[in-house]
């Protein structure tokens, strides 16, 4: 009989999005190899997506530019239309659970006394501004944060498995936060991943999010406010404050460590073809730090990123690393090394989304299991506070008995394929393209609103990481079985060493344990006359 080893590795060799699901049910239940796809014939001529890629069969396809920096004034300044603050929101969700609606309660945040932070230039505000008074009834400048629709979603969940002691999700409560707000020709959407687990994760997240939609919301459409925003300039210098309000609202609240990205949507001046066809009218400028990512799906263009300013493509990274944080990092300041601005190009029915690494990580060939890395790449694994040889301050995410590990290597005696770090990159957008426009039957149809992306893209997380859950699941590392046959609750030092003999298991199958978040619009498809959910 085979070995679990060589299993996983059949699994892997063949898997696609369209077998995805029936492969990660077999783990463990002793076939020889998964189910058959429905239909896959690009696969079955070809081998597998990834074989493809690295026989130069499957190419990315490049889409519009990226442009990034690290401050407004190196990125070009191109013209926005003007911004119609009477057009209102017809979709505006937050989660999970309430979401940013549970922060800033007393909109105490834009008026007490803030920190020195070195990385914005503030500017005087009015009265008004200071105040952080809003509407009777709104939050964050929004009425209601739960009128989910088709062109602007949001959903987060957990991966992590159930404990069966008491039958709770570890890593509770869920330290993602997302919201979005969407007007007819333009949208914010911000994601923040809380650093580790626990409450204070929860709350940073969430106030940061609040933190910086509130911000943008006045400074882009409030007509009270008058700021001027023309350019995309403009909008980056806005960026960069909402981050500022951001990390304020989590000291104020008393919160620890999170990532945060936010993108802001927008119509660009009739005129302008700088960036690339005329033809095109929206602008996404994306302000992002830590490892949540922002991406565009276009059906002529497949996925780009967005952020891919942010992170060394070219380097492999310890995925425990949250490359960056705002809140207390040192006591009172951010660790902002790879703050970056970033700006693209995007149609109407193109797809502005975000995810927290529960997401991308899972669509990374390694964590995968459908590729290893070169021997000596294997990131290490040292303290969760360190310094690099740059002097940088890296923030560590928890990595609970080891099992976290989702990037651990083993080698490449299982005849999975060696990828280097940018081929990593490139293979999980072609991932998640190919998911987008084949869905997970293979057959498509192609995907065509937000709603439907974040959908596919959970669910691809769930389905890859359900072997892990089921591993550690297993009654047998939480309770022992007596003589008399009565089921006794082990100690918590039994649970913890019976975990760590499952390591060698876990690391066989694919997929990463985390929180897991997407958010997404559509650019510039909304009507009137569509209904929401």
């Amino acid at each position: 009989m085979p070995s679990l080893r060589k299993r996983v590795a059949g699994f892997m060799r063949q898997l696609s999005v369209s077998n995805l699901a029936a492969a990660v049910e077999n783990i463990g239940h002793g076939e020889s190899s998964p189910r058959s796809p429905r239909s896959a014939p690009q696969d079955l001529e070809g081998g597998c997506f990834i074989t493809r890629y690295l026989n130069g069969l499957e190419i990315k396809t490049e889409g519009p530019a990226i442009l990034h920096g690290r401050n407004p004034e190196e990125l070009p300044s191109y013209p926005l239309c003007s911004l119609d603050d009477t057009e209102e929101v017809f979709a505006a969700l937050t989660g999970p659970d309430l979401g940013l609606t549970t922060v800033n309660v007393k909109q105490r945040h834009l008026s007490i006394s803030d920190p020195d932070v070195d990385y914005i230039d503030i500017l005087e505000q009015s009265e008004h501004e200071r105040a952080g008074s809003t509407s009777d009834g709104e939050i964050a400048c929004v009425s209601d944060w739960f009128r989910p629709h088709e062109l602007a979603y949001g959903v987060a969940t957990t991966l992590y498995e159930k404990n069966p002691t008491n039958n709770v999700n570890n890593g509770e409560p869920i330290a993602d936060c997302f919201g979005i707000s969407a007007r007819p020709g333009a949208a914010i959407l911000a994601l923040a991943d809380g650093v580790n687990w626990g409450p204070k994760a929860s709350i940073a997240a969430r106030a940061a999010v609040h933190g910086s939609i509130e911000y943008l919301n006045k400074a882009l459409f409030s007509p009270a406010t008058d700021s001027g925003v023309t350019t995309t300039r403009d909008v980056f210098v806005a960026l960069l404050r909402s981050f500022h309000s951001a990390h304020s609202l989590i000291l104020q609240e008393q919160g620890m460590l999170t990532t945060l990205t936010v993108c802001a949507v927008l119509p660009l001046a009739p005129a302008n073809s700088a960036l690339g066809s005329s033809r095109r009218k929206y602008v996404a400028c994306t302000c992002n730090v830590g490892d949540s990512l922002a991406y565009v799906y276009s059906r002529q263009t497949g996925v780009r990123e967005i952020t891919q300013g942010s992170h060394d493509i070219h380097c492999m990274r310890d995925m425990r690393d949250a490359l960056g944080a705002l809140g207390p990092v040192d006591g009172c300041n951010p660790e902002l090394n790879n703050l970056t601005l970033s700006m693209t190009e995007v149609e109407r029915g193109d797809i502005v989304f975000l995810t927290s690494d529960g997401i991308s990580d899972n669509f990374d060939p390694v964590v995968g299991k459908f590729a290893v890395l070169p021997t000596n790449d294997t990131p290490n694994s040292d303290k969760n506070v360190k310094h690099d040889s740059h002097g940088r301050t890296r923030t560590r995410r928890k990595s609970t008995e080891n099992l976290r590990r989702s990037d651990s290597i083993s080698g490449n005696n299982v005849g999975l394929p060696i990828v280097e770090a940018y081929q990593r990159h490139e293979l999980t957008l072609l991932r998640m393209e190919d998911l987008l426009k084949r869905g997970v039957s293979g057959e498509g149809p192609p995907c065509n609103n937000a709603r439907r992306l974040c959908e596919l893209l959970l669910d691809f997380a769930v389905r890859i990481t359900a072997a892990k859950r089921r591993i550690l699941e297993d009654p047998d590392l939480y309770y022992s079985q007596q003589k008399d046959g009565r089921m006794v609750q082990l100690s918590k030092l039994e649970q913890r060493n019976r975990r760590k003999k499952m390591l060698d298991k876990i690391s066989m199958v694919p997929g990463k344990l985390d929180h897991a978040t997407v958010v997404a619009y559509t650019v510039g498809q909304y009507t009137g006359s569509q209904p929401g959910l």
